[in-house]
């Protein structure tokens, strides 16, 4: 009975990671859908956090530039619309706003309206 149980959960759990890379859910899925290995991040022993010092620029950076670079890439069309990248808050850890493997958070409302979809 119990050797069913286990392999039912087990059965279930790949069915469940199977879709769960059908439809990228967080910014680490979306990046491995996107052939970007975990190890790039999280270094060849694959620790379950990142280092403090990494979360502040690195690994981001590597692939997507200091905050000057995506602030450029991330400026609206519409010049009366704030700008997440370019902020009074100086270079922010990525990790403030852009979660790995959890729903990513809007740090600028926390005082501010600004409605920004943060991947």
């Amino acid at each position: 009975m119990k050797t069913k149980l286990v392999v039912l959960f087990f059965g279930a759990l790949l069915s469940f990671s199977a879709i769960a890379q059908d439809k990228p859910q967080f910014l680490g899925d979306r990046h491995v859908a996107r052939g970007v290995q975990c190890q790039v991040c999280h270094g060849p022993q694959i620790s379950a956090q990142l280092k403090e010092d990494d979360q502040r620029h690195e690994p981001c950076v590597q692939c997507h530039g200091f905050y000057d670079q995506v602030a450029k890439k991330t400026t609206p069309e519409n010049p009366e619309e704030m700008n997440p990248h370019s902020q009074h808050d100086g270079n922010l850890p990525c990790s403030t706003c852009h979660k790995g493997h959890k729903p990513s958070v809007n740090y600028c409302a926390e005082c501010h309206y600004y409605n920004f979809k943060v991947p």
